[in-house]
């Protein structure tokens, strides 16, 4: 906490050109609001392929993490967590437990795994169900899930909108050749109501294409699959490249349906490795899940413990994720500088989500989308401004800037016309860093943020509390 705290208080200074009235902004040491932020990594490691579920005692976190079975984290803040066992070692499998997911499926959870089946050796998908999202998660098979007659790992479930189930998985590189090459394929079957069967056959969705996803030679990956749907679509993403790989990343691919076809995202990956003239500073992104807080979206994943020495030795990240208006995928990550909490369990609202100011037409700096990893995505001011106007009164009390990861910039706020601040943000070498500023909450109708010289900026977030909470 010490750490964190001294990175606080280095990513902001202010300073008040004039006397502010009694109704004005009244300013609050950044160690005021030191709890409503969180960073990366969490203390979850030694895992890899990590999934979260929110339940309404809150966050459960599921991760490959030994060769008996699976742990599972509980959390009510994303920062502490406790960990207890989920599900016990299978009698039909030797080890190999990898990449388990659990979803909330009628009045039961329902886990999907990988495991290394006793009988021929063969990486195979598991099926199990519990009364608690914790478990203990029983087996109700004995032996795989389904046998296709070839290695299956990364099973992820969808829903469509007659809630008809859809399994999508992952053909391993093991056990699939493609002429002198190894590749991991990603696959998609309809299931039984009851999800311990499939009703169909599968259908090839995805493979590996293309400089970037073929970076790991000859032995090739599309691997570690999950689904959101959003607007009426089915985004896929996807891992790319070899686990232990600084390349290791996550791209995101669309279609109309559960079965395809799919078309990949022209600006993949969507979520990628960092690194400066110091070196590697994020290594190996990859194997995401996908969950929501309020009206926020999620994801976890994965990067190497250390990136320096990449290997199966890896931590749990979190980050905010998001679509753009024309539809893209994208991903505020991956960070290091510390984030706020999902704005929910922190009675807090966004509150210029969606708003478009004049110099911003596309809602570039409100869509949610910080551009932490990618600095042509964001906005470019030259001695410019960005104005916003309520038409109603809203309560606010923190104001959070954006900028491209080194950038250095000097910045006026002024609050309903009568009360200016000189923001100097002096850049910081971690990944997601923002200029935030913290103050007594206040009633705003119009904010005005005026850049002096030249600003890239991915985000500017206006945040108070949620006048709707009890």
């Amino acid at each position: 906490m010490k750490m964190m705290l001294a990175v606080l208080l280095v990513l902001f200074f202010a300073l008040p050109l004039k006397p502010a009235s009694a109704s004005s902004l009244k300013l609050l040491d950044s160690s005021s609001v030191k709890d409503r932020f969180a960073s990366n990594p969490r203390s979850v490691r030694d895992i890899g392929d990590p999934m979260v579920i929110r339940e309404d005692d809150g966050y459960h976190v599921f991760a490959t993490g030994g060769p008996i079975g699976f742990n599972t984290w509980a959390s009510k803040d994303l920062v502490s967590f406790e960990k207890s066992k989920a599900l016990k070692k299978l009698d039909w499998a030797s080890g190999d437990y990898w990449a388990p997911e659990v979803y909330h499926a009628g009045d039961r959870y329902v886990m999907l795994y990988t495991a290394r089946w006793k009988e021929n050796g063969s990486l195979r998908t598991g099926i199990a169900f519990s009364d608690a999202v914790t478990g203990p998660y029983e087996d109700p098979l004995g032996h795989p899930l389904m046998d296709l007659g070839y290695a299956t790992i990364d099973a992820t479930l969808t829903w469509d909108d007659e809630g008809v189930p859809y399994m999508i998985y992952v053909r391993d590189c093991s056990e699939n050749r493609v002429g002198e090459k190894q590749e991991s394929h990603i696959y998609g079957v309809r299931m039984t109501p009851d999800l311990l069967a499939l009703d169909g056959e599968p259908v090839l969705l995805l493979k590996p294409e293309g400089e970037w996803e073929t970076r790991s030679g000859d032995t090739r990956w599309n691997e570690g699959p999950a689904v959101v749907r959003h607007d009426g679509k089915y985004y896929l993403f996807y891992s790319v490249n070899g686990y232990w790989m600084k390349e290791y990343s996550v791209c995101a691919a669309v279609s109309d349906s559960p079965l395809g076809p799919y078309v990949k995202q022209a600006n993949n990956p969507i979520l990628m490795h960092v690194e400066d003239e110091s070196g590697v500073l994020i290594s190996g992104p990859g194997h995401n899940f996908y969950f929501t807080a309020g009206n926020e979206l999620f994801t976890s994943y994965h990067t190497h413990t250390y990136p320096l020495a990449p290997s199966g030795n890896r931590q749990l990240c979190i980050d905010r994720a998001g679509f753009h208006k024309d539809g893209t995928a994208y991903i505020c990550g991956p960070t290091l500088a510390p984030q706020l909490r999902p704005l929910k369990d922190l009675g807090l609202v966004n509150l210029t989500k969606g708003m478009v100011c004049g110099q911003d037409p596309e809602g570039l700096l409100t869509d949610g989308d910080t551009c932490a990893a990618k600095n042509s995505e964001r906005w470019i001011f030259e001695g410019d401004r960005a104005e916003f106007v309520w038409d109603e009164p809203v309560r606010a009390d923190m104001l959070l800037i954006f900028p491209a990861p080194g950038e250095s910039f000097t910045a006026t706020v002024t609050f309903n016309g009568d009360t200016a601040l000189e923001v100097i943000w002096e850049g910081s070498g971690l990944p997601g860093s923002s200029s935030y500023l913290a103050f007594k909450p206040m009633d705003v109708t119009s904010m005005t943020v005026s850049f002096e010289g030249t600003a890239r900026i991915g985000e500017i977030m206006l945040v108070g509390p949620d006048q709707e909470s009890p």
